[in-house]
C-alpha cells in the first residue's frame, strides 16, 4: 500500500515519501531493503515513533490531521518561522533516519523491563531506590539532532510547570 503523505491529511501515514528516502539514503550511503513494501513498513513505523515519542512545539494546524505536522508554530527555529503549510526538511530527514535504523533491527515499540536491583543510590542529599532507576533506552542521536529546534524544551529537557 503506497504511503499518504498529504500535508494534515486525515489519512496520512509518512512525512516523506519513498522516492524522497530513497534520494536521502543514496546521499548519505544507506542500503536499503530488498523491497519497496519493507521500506514502506519502515517509513510509517518511523513516522509513528516521531509522533509518540517527542512532543513537538506550536500546535497541530488541523483538528483531525492524522500525523503531529504540519504545525502552528510561534516560535523560531535556527531564527527562522516555521512555515504551516509544509513539513519541515528537518522532520522528514529525521523520519528517514529512523526508519533506516528500523531496517538495521531496533524496535523502539519495545516493552522496556524496570530495574531489579535493591540497590540504591546516594548522590549528596538525594537516594534514589533501586527499583525506581531509570532504564537504559537507546538515544538515536541522529534523529535527536535533526528534531533539537522543534521539541518542546529541546533534546534531553522535560518541560516545568507551576501549579
Amino acid at each position: 500500500m503506497a504511503l499518504d503523505t498529504t500535508i494534515g491529511g486525515v489519512n496520512a501515514d509518512s512525512y516523506g515519501t519513498l522516492a524522497d528516502y530513497e534520494g536521502y539514503a543514496l546521499g548519505m550511503g544507506y542500503t536499503l531493503a530488498a523491497t519497496d513494501a519493507a521500506n514502506e513498513i519502515n517509513m510509517r513505523k518511523a513516522a509513528n515513533y516521531l509522533d509518540r515519542k517527542y512532543s513537538f512545539i506550536g500546535m497541530k494546524q488541523f483538528q483531525f490531521q492524522a500525523m503531529s505536522w504540519p504545525r502552528l508554530v510561534n516560535d523560531l527555529v535556527d531564527s527562522w518561522p516555521v512555515d504551516p503549510d509544509t513539513i519541515p526538511l528537518d522532520i522528514k530527514h529525521a523520519q528517514f533516519e529512523m526508519a533506516f535504523i528500523l531496517q538495521g533491527g531496533l524496535d523502539p515499540f519495545a516493552t522496556i523491563e524496570t530495574s531489579t536491583t535493591s540497590e540504591s543510590i546516594t548522590v549528596g542529599p538525594i537516594t534514589i531506590a533501586g527499583d525506581t532507576l531509570p532504564t537504559s533506552t537507546p538515544r538515536i542521536v541522529a534523529v535527536e539532532g535533526l528534531l533539537r529546534g522543534y521539541i518542546r524544551g529541546g533534546v534531553g529537557m522535560a518541560n516545568m510547570v507551576r501549579g
